[in-house]
């Protein structure tokens, strides 16, 4: 009878299943397989094992993963667990990737592709660095905190629909995206040294590295294999401008934060700026809040506020956006283009990356309105993410002549004076 049930169900995805990557259809056969013919199975002697793509331990951890975050935020009612995962998830999967390098018997054979295997990795390193610093200053591992951003959303949705986000959207997709953040590293690590990038006269070949190589990767590729270029040593910088603006944006706001509730824990009420409320017939999400005179519009509108909303938003994903750029700059057309997921591999992650960071600044900027009602006006002055929306937003503004209005309501009627007698 569940046979009957079942078959119709799964027949019509039958022709598609093909279509998975390989990685994901040899998953189930190669474990059973080690596991049923090995002596004394582990999980180090399963990624050691032949049969074993890189992949597997990746995908094993996050298939793994996925279902402990969501009977974690189930049993607390708190759906920030993914969140704490945040600035080791990527790095670990990509630190299983590299530990298939050294010790599966088939990665002898990829040698000339750890230098920029490495590079990857570092920065990478270095990003989980950064974030897990902020994330410890603002009392992210709280077990009792959760983003705000859920909470309000939490209010303004039905239960279910708010369940059917925490299972599709918080415990399946994020664990999954960030599991995919570490497909370029996958695309590198693969690179036979005939689809290496050789059209530089200027770099690192393998045989000025080699000699450093373990004994068995010191064959894998001919002296003269380009392993790292300037185009790595470009993408590389630029990944860490990336590192240092999210760190000096994340610096700002939290000062600015932390000293706004100073004060406002400090002086009397009166002494206070009290927006007026929203003339809306919609009351859900977050009254208008107080804030300190000296803190107006009540968020952050200088320094590098004044070119980007999100400064820090844009700097993440074009972190993410480089370490594609790697595969781009260490290959071949064929070496990015090589499997038929291979594009997919390389560029959909980021993109994936940048999808969601649309959605959650699209949210985290109508609870700022709703909260700051100044920040309608700041948003015709400031582009979200990149200085160019900036730009054409002043643009726009100088033409159709409602800048002196939106500034004087952000900045004040004195900064604006000023700033326009500093231009005459």
């Amino acid at each position: 009878m569940s046979s009957k049930l079942i078959i119709p169900l799964v027949k019509p995805i039958l022709p598609y299943v093909p279509l998975l990557p390989t990685p994901v259809l040899s998953l189930v056969p190669s474990l059973l397989l080690h596991y049923t013919t090995h002596p004394s199975p582990t999980s180090t002697s399963f990624i050691a094992a032949s049969t074993t793509n890189p992949l597997h331990a990746p995908l094993i951890f996050t298939i793994l993963s996925i279902p402990i975050i969501y009977t974690l935020g189930l049993i607390s009612g708190n759906v920030s667990w993914v969140d704490r995962l945040w600035p080791f998830y990527t790095p670990l999967c990509t630190g299983l990737l590299v530990l298939w390098i050294f010790v599966n018997g088939e990665g002898g054979v990829y040698g000339h592709d750890i230098p920029r295997v490495a590079l990857m990795w570092g920065l990478q390193l270095l990003w989980s660095l950064r974030l897990l610093s902020h994330a410890l200053k603002r009392d992210f591992y709280n077990l009792k905190s959760e983003d705000y951003r859920y909470t309000v959303f939490r209010s303004l949705v039905p239960r279910f629909v708010f369940s059917l986000v925490h299972v599709f959207v918080i415990a399946i997709a994020q664990p999954l995206l960030l599991f995919s953040l570490s497909l370029p590293v996958y695309a590198i690590m693969s690179l036979p040294p005939s689809e290496l990038a050789s059209t530089t006269n200027y770099g690192i070949s393998f045989g000025q590295i080699s000699h450093i190589l373990p004994l068995r990767y010191q064959n894998s590729a001919p002296a003269s294999t380009t392993v790292l270029n300037l185009a790595d040593l470009a993408v590389a910088f630029l990944a860490i401008g990336c590192l240092i603006m999210e760190y000096k944006t994340d610096r700002e706001m939290y000062k600015f934060q932390s000293e706004k509730h100073r004060l406002l824990n400090t002086l009397p009420k009166d002494k206070l700026v009290h927006p007026p409320s929203i003339n809306s017939k919609n009351r859900l999400g977050p009254r208008p809040s107080s804030y300190p005179p000296s803190h107006h519009p009540g968020f952050p509108t200088r320094g590098v506020y004044r070119y980007s909303r999100h400064a820090n938003f844009a700097s993440e994903q074009i972190f993410w956006v480089t370490q594609a750029l790697f595969v781009v700059a260490g290959s071949d057309s064929s070496g990015v283009t090589r499997r038929g997921w291979g594009d997919g591999c390389v560029w959909a992650p980021c993109f994936a990356l940048s999808i969601l960071f649309c959605a959650s600044t699209f949210l985290t900027e109508w609870i700022t309105s709703r909260k700051f009602p100044v920040y309608s006006s700041y948003r015709r002055l400031v582009g979200q993410f990149l200085p160019q929306e900036t730009f054409w937003i002043w643009l726009i503004g100088s033409i159709v002549g409602f800048r002196k209005k939106h500034r004087e309501r952000v900045y004040g009627p004195a900064l604006t004076r000023r700033t326009e007698k500093k231009r005459q």
